[in-house]
Formats: structure tokens, C-alpha cells, sequence
């Protein structure tokens, strides 16, 4: 450096002040967590509305931009391991949605990639349609933190079963 580059740097550092620790901290502050939290909470409640039920294909497929065309297909062959599974047969429409939400926070919260919910094919629904299919696709679809999700492969529920691919939460 020369002499006019010493002087402007020595005017441009003046009244800075040296850290006393060259290390920071990366841990969240619990309320920061709780706030987090509460307002996810808040919007996937909003967005997981029951007023109309969805016509829904036999098979599903969703994915969010970004998510790789080979991936998803790995995922859609069973070639990617589960780490965890929900099985929402037998539930009321209240609870599944409930029981969704919480398995879906459990798994992120324990860094869950890939999970499978299993939501029945529909044959004993009092509906002439597979109520908690159709639910479970419209839910899966409005939740920020779900980035795909695609129909098992038979040995895994087949169209009975979606494997869902969430965004991992960064410490």
C-alpha cells in the first residue's frame, strides 16, 4: 500500500472498535424459535382449509421449482430411503389434518428428508371419492416446508401412500 492508500483506509477505520471476540454465535434464541414457529403454525392452519374437497388423479405427483426432474424419479421408484412414516388411516378429517402437521414439524425437527404418509385409497370412504387422498394432497401442497411429493411404489402403499420430500431446517 502507499502513502494515500494508508491515510484514506487510517480515515475510513477511524472510530471503528475491535471486537472483543472473533467468534460468533450461531445458536437461535429459544423465543426466536417459539416465534418461528407459532407463525407457521398460524399460516399452514389458513392455508389448510376444508371448505371444498378437491377431485384428485390416482396417482400424485408435486414438486416446488428447483427440485430436480431425476431426484423426484429416484424418489418415485423407492430408491431413496424413508426415514419415518405416518399411517392416517381411520382418522377424521380434524385429526389427520392435526396429525399431518405434527408429523411433519417431528420430522423436520429431527432433520427427516424423506418421509411417507399413508393415506388409504378411499374404498370405505362414505364419500364416492378418497376424502383423506384428496385432503392430504391439497395440504401437502400449501405447506411451504413440503418441496415435493409423488405416489409410493406398491410395496409402500402404492396409490395409497405419497413419499414427501421436506426442506431440511438449517441449525
Amino acid at each position: 500500500m502507499n502513502d494515500d492508500d494508508e491515510s484514506l483506509f487510517s480515515k475510513a477505520m477511524q472510530g471503528v472498535k475491535t471486537l472483543s471476540s472473533n467468534k460468533a454465535n450461531l445458536k437461535r434464541k429459544p423465543d426466536t424459535i417459539k416465534k418461528r414457529e407459532a407463525v407457521m403454525e398460524r399460516n399452514i392452519s389458513d392455508t389448510l382449509s376444508d371448505e371444498f374437497i378437491p377431485e384428485c388423479e390416482n396417482f400424485l405427483e408435486f414438486k416446488r421449482p428447483g427440485i430436480q426432474n431425476a431426484y423426484l424419479k429416484q424418489i418415485r421408484n423407492g430408491k431413496i430411503e424413508v426415514s419415518d412414516y405416518l399411517d392416517l388411516h381411520g382418522y377424521r378429517r380434524d385429526d389427520a389434518r392435526k396429525t399431518l402437521l405434527e408429523f411433519l414439524d417431528h420430522a423436520q425437527q429431527h432433520s427427516y428428508k424423506l418421509v411417507r404418509i399413508v393415506h388409504g385409497k378411499g374404498y370405505h370412504s362414505d364419500e364416492s371419492q378418497p376424502i383423506l387422498k384428496a385432503m392430504v394432497n391439497k395440504w401437502l401442497q400449501s405447506i411451504p416446508e413440503v418441496l415435493a411429493f409423488v405416489s409410493a411404489v406398491p410395496k409402500d402403499g402404492g396409490t395409497g401412500a405419497v413419499y414427501v420430500l421436506l426442506k431440511v431446517l438449517k441449525p
